[in-house]
């Protein structure tokens, strides 16, 4: 049994100020009003006997005369008058004997039985002689007095036998009252526990339900007392708190989702700069800028970000600034979390933004226009040159005008065909490409094509190879937009091999045909200068050049920078894709596949 159970607590309290109020009650019976009541009749008793007694001093004969009316004056007091002054159980020497039941108590009270053949007056009170003490109150006196001449004693009894009988008759009652006490208690005790302390405790269980997020109870509900109703408070309390919760659970699952999936990168701090939260993106960034930051940190360039935070935690001032790491590009922000009212700081949260890849490409973008006017500019150059020399004569014979000519001609078909990339990649871009698909023989197709670059490669001392099936290789394909691949692909094959210094200078086209896997398989391989590691992910990207990272000969790096960007689209367009391997100094492949279609497996009105 818990002390603090309300049910207990109340029934000890209850039960505590009754019981004391009943011995109180009992106690202020016992000691002072009984004693009172006691007192009050032994006071009268003793003034009737003294009446009685000094009406034996004025007319004794009128006392002996009146002696039976006087003994029924009081019911509680009794008179005896003796003639002789010797006691004797000799009844006819009194005038008035007590009765027998009087004699009985007389005779058993000690005090009496010892003064009782006294002649001399006697008055014995046992609430004032405390030599006389008993368990029965009584008055009693002898009274020596002369009637006629002859000596008799009077002698007065009064007691309070009925006062003991009723103290016993109220012992009994105050028993059977502490009894029915004790049992209204019990049945008191029962009725809390059943209509307080079950109830608080259900509420007390279901509370902490609620704090553990456990809405699946309710309280039962009978009668419309205080109770009653405050669990019906909180059964509308828990239905509320689940409504809410369901909704702070969307809520955050929402926020959640946005954060795992929003571009930009997330980080909150507190307002001891303690990292609380952060989405994916934001890690990514925290990882980037520690790897940098532990091999940078001392580059007077370098921006340190926990310097940034504190200028934001005094300033309580938004920053933005952008961090250069080594592949990557980013815009940070750092936004101060204020309290409306007081203005306090509650933390910061800081947003990235990782715009590596505007980045590339305005770079890209920049250096495509330096490349383009350059491209531009060198045949018009040659044009406008080569035209005025015609112009003024300065070729003399008509072979001379010929080969001028010519070399215009080729000027212009290569500002034509620039131009023409350009135009066809917009197009591809922007999803306008049509593609006129006939039935090609591969491996006479590919052959042709190599055929074509025979003198550009002998001028370079490169060697074309070609790897083919024996059996002959169908597919339905866009010839002319195959020929922009392979011109591509080839042409910087030929020219990045003929940069390096080895003594084995190859250019292979290779033609396979996985069947299991539905796919044609096309690989122009070089044993040219490679591609480095870092640019791979980025030569497919518009305006990317590769050359620029080639490690010799830079200076005869040619192109826009879009030739592989056109290649790419156009891969795609045949439903196929295609990827590249490359070692650094030793070579490149690029593996074209496209899923095989033969003669009447397509329909040319999607085209």
């Amino acid at each position: 049994m818990q002390l603090n159970v309300v049910a207990i607590r109340i029934w000890l309290i209850t039960f505590g100020i009754t019981l004391l109020s009943f011995l109180i009650t009992t106690i202020y019976y016992g000691v002072f009003y009984s004693r009172e009541i006691k007192e009050n009749y032994m006071n009268e008793y003793e003034q009737v006997i003294e009446n009685v007694e000094s009406l034996s001093t004025k007319d004794p004969r009128f006392l002996l005369e009146n002696i039976e009316s006087i003994n029924g004056f009081h019911p509680q007091v009794n008179f005896a008058l003796l003639l002789d002054d010797t006691y004797t159980s000799n009844d006819d020497e009194w005038v008035l004997p007590f009765e027998e039941e009087e004699q009985k108590i007389i005779l058993e009270e000690p005090g009496i039985i010892d003064n009782i053949n006294s002649d001399e007056n006697i008055i014995i009170r046992t609430d004032k002689n405390k030599e006389y003490e008993s368990n029965l109150p009584y008055v009693f006196h002898i009274k020596s007095t002369t009637i006629d001449g002859e000596n008799a004693l009077l002698y007065s009894w009064a007691d309070l036998s009925f006062l003991v009988t009723l103290e016993k008759r109220i012992s009994y009652l105050l028993t059977g009252l502490i009894l029915a006490h004790l049992l209204a208690a019990f049945y008191y005790y029962l009725y809390l526990k059943r209509n307080v302390s079950e109830p608080i405790n259900a509420m007390t269980n279901i509370a902490f339900d609620y704090a553990r997020d456990d809405f699946s109870h309710q309280l039962p509900i009978s009668g419309r007392d205080d109770l009653s109703e405050l669990a019906m408070a909180m059964n509308k309390m828990g239905h509320s708190l689940e409504t809410n919760r369901m909704v702070v659970k969307q809520e955050k699952e929402l926020l959640s989702h946005i954060l795992d999936n929003v571009e930009t990168g997330i980080l909150y701090y507190d307002s001891d700069k303690t990292l609380l939260l952060s989405n994916p993106t934001g890690e990514i960034f925290l990882t980037h800028y520690q790897i940098e930051e532990a091999s940078q940190s001392k580059q007077s360039d370098f921006v340190d970000i926990e310097e940034k935070l504190i200028d934001v935690f005094s300033t309580k001032s938004p920053v933005e600034f952008t961090i250069e790491l080594k592949e990557t590009y980013y815009v940070v922000t750092i936004l101060p979390l204020l309290e409306r009212e007081s203005r306090e700081l509650r933390g910061i949260v800081v947003s990235t933004k990782d715009l590596t890849k505007e980045h590339r490409l305005d770079k890209m973008r920049v250096d495509f226009i330096n490349n383009i006017s350059h491209e531009l500019r060198t045949p018009l150059v040659m044009i406008q040159g080569y035209s005025e020399a015609v112009l003024d004569d300065v070729a003399e014979t008509i072979e001379e005008k010929k080969e001028m000519a010519k070399i215009i001609r080729d000027e212009s078909q290569r500002m034509n065909r620039m131009v023409n990339e350009m135009l066809d990649l917009s197009r591809m871009e922007a999803g306008y490409i049509e593609l006129q698909k006939t039935e090609v023989n591969l491996n006479t197709y590919l052959r042709n094509l190599l055929f074509r670059f025979d003198t550009m490669a002998d001028d370079v001392e490169v060697s074309l190879q070609m790897e083919a099936p024996k059996e002959t290789i169908y597919q339905i394909l866009d010839k002319d937009k195959m020929d922009q691949v392979f011109v591509n692909l080839v042409n910087n094959a030929i020219r990045h091999t003929s940069m390096t210094d080895k003594d084995e200078k190859v250019v292979t086209l290779q033609l396979l045909k996985e069947q299991e896997l539905n796919e044609i398989v096309m690989i122009v391989k070089d044993t040219g200068t490679g591609i480095p590691d870092e640019d791979l992910p980025y030569i497919f990207d518009r305006f990317f050049k590769a050359d620029k990272a080639r490690n010799n000969q830079i200076s005869k790096a040619k192109g826009t920078g879009i030739g592989l960007s056109l290649v790419k689209n156009i891969i795609e367009a045949h439903d196929g894709f295609i990827e590249v391997e490359s070692s650094f100094e030793e070579g490149s492949a690029f593996i074209i596949h496209i899923p095989i279609v033969e003669d009447g497996e397509y329909d040319a009105s999607e085209w």
